[in-house]
C-alpha cells in the first residue's frame, strides 16, 4: 500500500520517509505543508534554500552538494550566513535531506 499525506483535501503520494512522489505536485504550500508535520515553520531564509534546491534539481536531476550550497550562498549573502553551521540551524535532521524533502525532490541517495 502506497503512503500519503493528505492537504487541502488531496492525497499525495509519499515514501516511508514522507518524501513527494511526485515531485510535479508539489507547491510552496505543500511544502510549508511537510514542515510543518515536522514541527518546522518554514522563514525567509529556509525558502531560499529551498527554492536554490529546486533549480538545482531541475538542472541537474540531484540535489545540490552542501559544498555547492555553501559556496553559492557565501557568494550571495556572505561568510556569517554561508557556513554548515548556519544550515544546520535553519535544518537541524540535516540541509540535504531537510530542504531535498520540503522543495518536494526525492530522498538523496546519501541520506539516511
Amino acid at each position: 500500500m502506497t503512503e500519503s499525506i493528505e492537504f487541502n483535501g488531496q492525497h499525495y503520494a509519499v515514501d516511508a520517509q514522507g518524501f513527494l512522489k511526485n515531485r510535479l505536485a508539489w507547491t510552496e504550500a505543500l511544502g510549508r505543508h511537510i514542515a510543518s508535520l515536522e514541527g518546522v515553520e518554514l522563514t525567509d531564509e529556509h525558502w531560499e534554500v529551498i527554492h536554490y534546491f529546486r533549480e538545482y534539481y531541475d538542472d541537474y536531476n540531484i540535489p545540490p552538494p552542501i559544498r555547492m550550497v555553501i559556496r553559492v550562498f557565501k557568494q550571495a549573502f556572505g561568510e556569517e550566513n554561508a557556513n554548515s553551521r548556519y544550515l544546520l540551524s535553519l535544518f537541524p535532521e540535516g540541509a540535504t535531506k531537510s530542504a531535498s524533502k520540503y522543495a518536494g525532490l526525492p530522498k538523496p541517495k546519501n541520506c539516511k
